[in-house]
């Protein structure tokens, strides 16, 4: 009987968490879906990397893009990372973007098309979708974060062989 209640008293303990402890902060960020338009992604050997971005700025040109890249703290972020890519010869993704609190004014999705980011001559980036203004879509959309928002639905399309015209 003693053996009982202390199994059953190790067993209550081992399933109690944090209580009644507040569940922690959301994360900031922005969400929702980025759809390839069917047979337009390039042959493998004009993708390098496949981004989602979000920039405090716009319009750009080549210099606010290096600056926004590297300032501290970025006026440009990419999802989701430098190091990494978005999957290739996909008919969607899925994704969640956590960023800091503030207005960002471009959002879209840039194709590097060479690893030699300082080939001169030759557009290594360009855009290839944006978040779309729902009042008028051929300007980008923004959206506002505030500590802890998550907004939903900003969805991006993407259509690689008619990219939108290029802000740099």
């Amino acid at each position: 009987m003693r053996s009982c209640i202390i199994i059953l008293a190790c067993l209550l303990l081992a399933s109690c968490d944090a209580g009644l402890a507040p569940p922690p902060p959301a994360q900031t960020g922005f969400g929702g879906t980025v759809l390839f338009t069917h047979g337009s992604w390039p042959a493998a050997d004009s993708l390098v990397n496949v981004w989602i971005f979000a920039s405090k700025i716009y319009p750009l040109d080549s210099a606010a893009v290096y600056n926004g890249l590297f300032s501290s703290p970025p006026t440009i972020n990419i999802y989701p990372s430098m190091a990494s890519s978005l999957p290739f010869n996909v008919d969607s993704i899925t994704y969640f973007f956590p960023l800091s609190a503030g207005t960002y004014k471009y959002i879209g999705v840039i194709q590097q098309t060479s690893s030699d980011i300082f080939t001169r001559g030759i557009r290594v980036f360009r855009v290839v979708g944006f978040y779309k203004d729902s009042l008028n879509p051929a300007l980008p959309g923004h959206v506002v974060l505030r500590d802890a928002d998550q907004v939903q639905k900003v969805n991006i399309y993407v259509d690689f062989k008619n990219p939108p015209p290029q802000p740099f």
